[in-house]
């Protein structure tokens, strides 16, 4: 018998959105960070929980967390993610094949 080995590449980019239309980092700017989660190898990753801290001088947008583009509510209920200033973001994927990936993104102000 064979265990399936599986690793998890994560990997974070932010895109920021001016007032001006522009893309500049500058007072009423918009943060949008992205973090992809790629499960590799064979077998699965139980439990895989994907955090992140709301980086300094920022202000968590509330009501922006999502999962492969679907909403999460931020407060720790039912669904998978949970988000606040002092907490970060926090997303249960649970089990996770090999072969998948999957796509968290939040906003920051």
């Amino acid at each position: 018998m064979q265990a399936g080995v599986a690793s998890v590449e994560l990997t974070k980019a932010v895109s920021v959105s001016d007032p001006f239309g522009g893309t500049s980092a500058v007072a009423g700017s918009i943060a949008t960070f992205t973090i992809i989660a790629n499960v590799s190898g064979s077998g699965a990753v139980d439990e895989l929980v994907v955090s992140d801290a709301i980086p300094a001088g920022t202000t968590y947008a509330a009501g922006t967390l999502t999962l492969d583009g679907a909403p999460l509510t931020d407060a720790s209920d039912a669904d998978a993610g949970s988000a606040s200033d002092a907490d970060g973001v926090r997303v249960d994927l649970g089990t996770v094949a090999a072969g998948t990936g999957h796509t968290i993104a939040f906003d920051v102000a």
